[in-house]
């Protein structure tokens, strides 16, 4: 798994493993494009936010802070999954401290958290993701968005609002939120 743009465009990230740990990473030409859209929608990243729920192996928050967000959160519940990927920024120059790595139940947590531009919600694929995706319309800011990224074989979406944007790559749908 490598970085597909930005600051450290090509350095190899590893994918947390081991007993208990179930990471998907998101594919490159996913990240790639989910990064591509953003861009088209906001222009510069230097003054926005990103959170990446259910960050997994924490590629998502790596690409953000790659691109140039100010402020980057990411959020693991997974005991090793989060040892990894506290790891994993430790590596990076300044990443362990520009990106705030949370320990705790994404659902759990997001409303104790700020506003974010970008709220990418990435869980395992039989999740439900109404409940999360409700609870994430209140932690973007006006202009944010929210990313969902969903196994469109078994995607549980349909009774949630209607994306402006969907991006289908192979088995990964990308759904596209804002207010």
């Amino acid at each position: 798994m490598h970085l597909t743009g930005g600051l450290f465009k090509g350095r190899i990230i590893p994918t947390p493993k081991g007993e208990g740990v179930e990471v998907r990473p998101t594919l490159s030409k996913v990240r790639e494009s989910v990064f591509n859209i953003l861009f088209s929608h906001f222009g510069d990243f230097s003054n926005l936010s990103f959170l990446d729920m259910f960050t997994g192996s924490g590629i998502m928050a790596l690409e953000a802070y790659s691109r140039g967000f100010n402020k980057i959160s990411a959020v693991e519940k997974n005991p090793k999954a989060f040892l990894s990927v506290k790891k994993t920024y430790a590596s990076f120059e300044n990443a362990g401290s520009k990106i705030n790595l949370i320990k705790a139940d994404s659902l759990k947590i997001l409303p104790k958290l700020e506003q974010y531009d970008v709220v990418y919600i990435d869980p395992p694929w039989d999740f439900d993701y109404a409940p999360v995706i409700s609870a994430a319309f209140e932690k973007i800011t006006q202009s944010g968005i929210i990313i969902v990224e969903y196994d469109k074989k078994c995607s549980n979406l349909s009774s949630v609002l209607t994306p402006f944007k969907e991006k289908i790559y192979g088995r990964t749908g990308i759904n596209f939120y804002k207010k």
